[in-house]
């Protein structure tokens, strides 16, 4: 594929259109964050947790003490209490408690470290699972770009003048590729510099697009590409609908399978919040 280029199978696993002008762009970080840091460490936690317990079960023995005391101590108990049977002496009634709690003065701190190993596991289990993130939109009629961010709006709006004119509507947005050193050039993402609704209040937010993994090499490219003919566009809706339906499947949709996997609905847009602010900040502009 040329960079120039795009097509269905790319541009519908990138972009959703809202209608009326509008189209929502996927982030990057979805699936970049998940397939470097969120999977890897989380399947070598579960497989170091598999590894301890076929072996010395010290990991597992930590989490028994963190979740009940009577589970870690029942196989111990177990064999005291048949020693003593084979011995034959008596156990007192009240010999269990103070078992228990003599192992609790001893092995005090096993409780702790079970707990630790616990929340490590779920807090890359959440990593994983966690909600994609909102998306940027692109509303071509109102000529703007903006995303919505811990009750911050993020809002970018280009004059008309610009609209037709390709040159000078990439000038506008001046976006930028970046690709992380861990990934090859060709996979990196489309980035945009969105200011905060008050500059004066926040700095402006660098926000890569683009899903991970890539659709296509130089996806990036292809994307941009994508994003000018839509904006430049009189009738956007009617001349890219072709775009937002795929064709085939595609070799990165395996991946994708895991990278962009969450138990959770992607976070959304609080639409009469959201227009209301919109419409309050060109009131201003």
């Amino acid at each position: 594929m040329f960079i120039s280029q795009y097509n269905p199978d790319v541009i519908a696993r990138n972009v959703k259109q809202l209608g009326d002008g509008v189209i929502e762009v996927r982030r990057y970080n979805d699936g970049h964050i998940r397939a470097d840091l969120s999977w890897v460490w989380f399947l070598c936690t579960v497989g170091f947790l598999i590894y301890d317990y076929f072996t010395t079960q010290t990991i597992f023995r930590d989490i028994q003490w963190a979740i009940s005391v009577d589970w870690a101590l029942e196989d111990n108990w177990k064999w005291r209490t048949e020693t003593l049977a084979e011995l034959g002496n008596e156990i007192p009634e009240r010999y269990y408690n103070e078992y228990k709690m003599g192992m609790l003065n001893k092995h005090w701190a096993r409780i702790y470290w079970g707990w630790f190993y616990i929340l490590f596991l779920l807090f890359w289990f959440f990593m994983v699972a966690s909600p994609k993130w909102r998306p940027v939109r692109f509303d071509a009629k109102r000529r703007l770009v903006y995303f919505w961010s811990w009750g911050q709006l993020y809002i970018m709006h280009y004059p008309k003048s610009v609209q037709r004119e390709r040159d000078q509507l990439l000038n506008f947005l001046n976006p930028e590729f970046f690709t992380p050193w861990i990934r090859p050039k060709h996979f990196g993402s489309l980035v945009f510099n969105i200011p905060h609704e008050n500059p004066e209040k926040k700095r402006p937010r660098r926000v890569p697009l683009g899903i991970y993994r890539p659709a296509c090499e130089d996806q990036n490219h292809a994307l941009l590409t994508f994003i000018l003919d839509y904006l430049g566009s009189e009738n956007p809706d009617e001349e890219y609908g072709k775009f937002f339906k795929k064709e085939k499947r595609i070799a990165s949709d395996y991946f994708n399978w895991f990278y962009q996997f969450s138990l959770f609905s992607p976070i959304g847009y609080n639409e009469k919040k959201t227009q209301a602010r919109i419409q309050a900040w060109l009131d201003k502009h």
